[in-house]
């Protein structure tokens, strides 16, 4: 597929996903929660099939005594790969931002039962298949799907990843929100959404903004690769700044 075919898909996703904003975060969760807790069943059912055909070894990760070894051998070098990890934990900072548009109990049950013995699971399974196909390692994810379920998984992936915009999108009211009450943003429209948790609101004017900002973007950079990589250095220099 071409990429212009391409970015004006992305483009139409984006001025989808934003105009549904005004419903609230409650009915347009309940629309994507299945797709999302697909994926994670997704992620997690081949993680666990890689394990059990390539080698049950990397569950010896789960031991600290690896990651010591592994900074005492490496050195430096070591410490510098943890550099390509920190896009595996970008993204975080939305999710806590997103805390209060749910309920704590929501929270405690999706993540401890579904989304970290799931995320474990697919990053050992590619651990255990980058132990036999080194030569893979820049597309670990999807070389490591059986070949009958790779076009399902990417269709899953493809919805995920739309989804996951969500997060952002939900966060960035939240800290508007929360800027406007410190006196530290103008004023602007800020519409509740929802009877039983104050936390899920709707801003008109930022959620405009913020899909013209987003479409820019994607239209600028046309490729993930390109995104990823100015994502990675705007995040690891914002850390800097902030410590």
């Amino acid at each position: 597929m071409k990429t212009a075919v391409v970015v004006a898909v992305a483009v139409l996703i984006l001025v989808i996903l934003f105009s549904v904003q005004h419903y609230g975060t409650d009915k347009v969760g309940w629309l994507f929660a299945p797709a999302v807790l697909l994926w994670f069943l997704c992620i997690g059912s081949i993680g666990a099939y890689n394990i059990c055909k390539h080698d049950t070894v990397v569950l010896k990760a789960f031991s600290p005594v690896y990651i010591v070894k592994y900074f005492r051998v490496g050195t430096k070098r070591s410490w510098a790969s943890l550099g390509g990890i920190m896009l595996s934990i970008t993204g975080t900072e939305a999710l806590f931002a997103d805390l209060g548009h749910f309920s704590t109990l929501a929270v405690q049950i999706a993540f401890t039962s579904i989304v970290f013995p799931c995320l474990l699971l697919q990053y050992m399974g590619q651990a255990a298949y980058l132990m036999h196909h080194q030569e893979d390692v820049k597309e670990a994810f999807y070389r490591s799907i059986p070949d009958l379920a790779y076009w399902p998984v990417f269709v899953i992936a493809t919805m995920a990843a739309v989804i996951a915009s969500q997060a952002t999108i939900s966060a960035t009211f939240t800290i508007i929100k929360q800027a406007v009450s410190l006196g530290c943003f103008p004023r602007v429209k800020v519409l509740h959404t929802s009877k039983d948790i104050s936390g899920q609101i709707y801003i008109p004017e930022i959620n405009w903004i913020l899909m013209v900002l987003c479409i820019i973007v994607t239209i600028g950079f046309n490729n993930t690769t390109q995104i990823g990589n100015a994502y990675g250095k705007l995040t690891g220099f914002l850390i800097t700044l902030v410590n």
